[in-house]
C-alpha cells in the first residue's frame, strides 16, 4: 500500500511539474477601445495556438476607415506575438466568416524568415492581394505607433 501511494504522489508530482513547464500565456482578447480608437468597435480573439500560428478571430461592431480596420487587425496579432514571445508575426491566410474575419497569423524570431519552411507549404509567399507577405517586427511597430501619438511625423529621422 505504502509503495502505491509513493507511487501516485511521484506520478502527481511529475504531472504538476510538467503542466508549470508547459504554461504559457492565455490566448489574446483585444478591444479597439483600448487603443483609443473611438471610430471603431472591434474585438478580436485568438481561438486556437497550433506550433508556431494561432488563428485569430475579429468581429467589427462598427466599422472605421480602412486604414483604421487594418491597424487594428494589425494591433492584434501583435499582441497575440507579443504573448507568445516572437518579435515577428505575419497574416498568413484570412477568410469572412458569419460575423466578421478569421486570420491565420504564424510568429517566428527570425528577421528573414522564409514563409514556406517557417510556417508550412500551405502558405503563399505573396497574400491574396498579390503582395509580398514579410514579418512585422513588434519592436518597430511599437516605435511606429509612438510617432504616430506623439505627432511626429515617420519621414522625419532623429
Amino acid at each position: 500500500m505504502r509503495k502505491v501511494i509513493i507511487t501516485l504522489l511521484v506520478s502527481m508530482s511529475v504531472s504538476i511539474i510538467g503542466c508549470e513547464a508547459k504554461k504559457e500565456a492565455p490566448l489574446v482578447q483585444v478591444e479597439s477601445k483600448n487603443y483609443g480608437d473611438v471610430n471603431n468597435n472591434a474585438v478580436a480573439t485568438e481561438l486556437e495556438r497550433n506550433g508556431n500560428t494561432s488563428k485569430i478571430k475579429v468581429v467589427f461592431k462598427k466599422r472605421g476607415s480602412s486604414v483604421g480596420d487594418s491597424m487594428f487587425v494589425m494591433m492584434a496579432i501583435c499582441e497575440a506575438a507579443k504573448a507568445r514571445n516572437y518579435e515577428y508575426f505575419c497574416n498568413l491566410k484570412e477568410w469572412d466568416d458569419k460575423d466578421g474575419a478569421i486570420y491565420v497569423a504564424g510568429f517566428t524570431n527570425k528577421k528573414d524568415a522564409d514563409i514556406k519552411k517557417e510556417f508550412g507549404k500551405e502558405y503563399d509567399y505573396k497574400n491574396e492581394s498579390g503582395q509580398q507577405r514579410s514579418p512585422m517586427s513588434v519592436t518597430q511597430l511599437k516605435e511606429f505607433m509612438e510617432k504616430i501619438k506623439t505627432g511626429a511625423s515617420t519621414n522625419q529621422r532623429r
